[in-house]
């Protein structure tokens, strides 16, 4: 792509100054050349700088906005968690009651802890 404007660029002066038929119109036009070709690679190398720092720039802001999304996901996740465990909360009760086969009542955390020391669970409530 460089040589290509560099050759436009060459052609363009050529063009622009005219043909010289003479030594010195022809030292001329090829010191111009030789100029106008040495700004040309200039500016591109400056235009290849400035995307390769675009390029970086870029890929900076992808990780940057990956490292949110994935802080999000996370965050959701955590939320998700929550939620889950208070429904099961609210709707599962702490203790469950039961009636043990010798009469009495108890409440456990769960159904085999409920009537332990009663000799078993003869029904739940």
């Amino acid at each position: 792509m460089r040589l290509n404007l560099l050759k436009h660029s060459a052609i363009a002066c050529v063009f622009a100054f005219g043909i010289a038929t003479t030594a010195f119109a022809q030292t001329t036009t090829t010191d111009e050349a030789k100029k106008a070709g040495q700004e040309t690679k200039e500016a591109a190398k400056s235009a290849g700088d400035a995307g390769e720092h675009a390029g970086k720039a870029v890929a900076k802001g992808a990780k940057k906005t990956g490292q949110v999304a994935e802080d999000a996901a996370k965050e959701t996740a955590e939320g998700t968690k929550k939620a889950a465990k208070s429904t099961k909360k609210a709707l599962t009760p702490d203790t469950t009651s039961a009636t043990c086969k010798d009469g009495t009542v108890e409440t456990g955390k769960t159904k085999t802890t409920a009537c332990i020391d009663h000799g078993g669970v003869k029904s739940f409530k």
